[in-house]
């Protein structure tokens, strides 16, 4: 049987005691959904490098993930001291995941050094804040041939989440004071799209973790160009897929909900069919 394959983008490697992963934002994932965050895959199987692509395929996924597409804030997370234990990685090696992990820790230890400078272009952790680092001690041709093509990814991201955002904008337009999902991971959240009174944008799902039942949060508050607020909320229940909101705020008079999962989405005990389009008030179904 052939394996899935999936585009990454803001992907980074991986490695600990000997073992390689990765993680990154998955373009369409056959099980977890569309742009959808993938903290870590299934056991390598094998990888190659071809014209900058790096081809990593697991047990059950070919993951595609270009060099330019390689997330420009690597290893957050991650204490200095294990990652400049990283920088070392390839020196006894010709692996080419190595060389990668070297040039990414490599460029992460360079933006925290910006960062405790106080460089105010590296703070935004965009591309301008990368191209503004020093590479006058660095002989790393793998670091600096990810530098150069992240200058030309980053744009193109860039571009393409316009686009989208703006796609999820016009289809929210079509309804009066509504947000728009196209849910396709329940558990996650796909991005919202609204459209209450004159103002419209797209609001990104955060993942609460609460004591006895996880939820997930749309919120945004009011600012100078956007004076709109926005709030709400709700309760995933199995893997495939039911939605019970729990907050709903009163601008908010009608969601409207594209089933993009594989099989029937319940949102608040309505059934949605694969690939239809429903209108639901507080009061239920429209």
């Amino acid at each position: 049987m052939s394996k899935a394959t999936v585009m990454m983008r803001n992907w980074e490697l991986y490695y600990y005691k000997g073992v390689y992963n990765l993680s990154g934002t998955a373009d369409d994932h056959p099980s977890l959904g569309k742009n959808v965050y993938v903290s870590g895959t299934s056991t390598l199987v094998d990888y190659v490098l071809e014209e900058d692509v790096l081809i990593y395929e697991t047990v059950n996924t070919m993951y595609i993930c270009p060099l330019k597409y390689m997330t420009i804030s690597p290893y957050r997370n991650v204490v200095d001291s294990y990652i400049e234990e990283l920088t070392h990685l390839a020196e006894h090696s010709d692996c080419i995941l190595d060389r990668i992990i070297v040039a990414t820790a490599k460029l992460s230890l360079e933006i925290k050094k910006k960062e405790s400078e106080n460089d105010a272009n590296a703070e935004s952790y965009s591309y301008d804040g990368i191209e503004k680092i020093s590479e006058e001690d660095s002989n790393d041709e793998m670091l600096l041939h990810i530098k150069k093509l992240q200058e030309v990814g980053q744009v193109e991201l860039e571009k393409r989440k316009q686009e989208e955002n703006n796609r999820l904008i016009n289809i929210a337009k079509k309804y009066e004071d509504c947000v728009y999902i196209e849910m396709s991971n329940v558990g996650s959240g796909s991005l919202l799209a609204y459209h209450l009174g004159d103002f419209t944008g797209v609001v990104s799902p955060c993942v609460h973790s609460g004591m006895f039942q996880d939820s997930i949060l749309y919120m945004k508050y009011e600012n100078v160009d956007d004076p709109c607020n926005l709030d709400f909320r709700y309760f995933p229940r199995g893997w495939c897929g039911t939605i019970d909101t729990y907050s709903w705020s009163d601008n908010i008079k009608q969601v409207v909900i594209k089933n993009e999962m594989g099989c029937i989405l319940r949102f608040n005990k309505v059934d949605i069919p694969v690939g239809k389009t429903m209108i639901f008030t507080q009061g239920g179904q429209k």
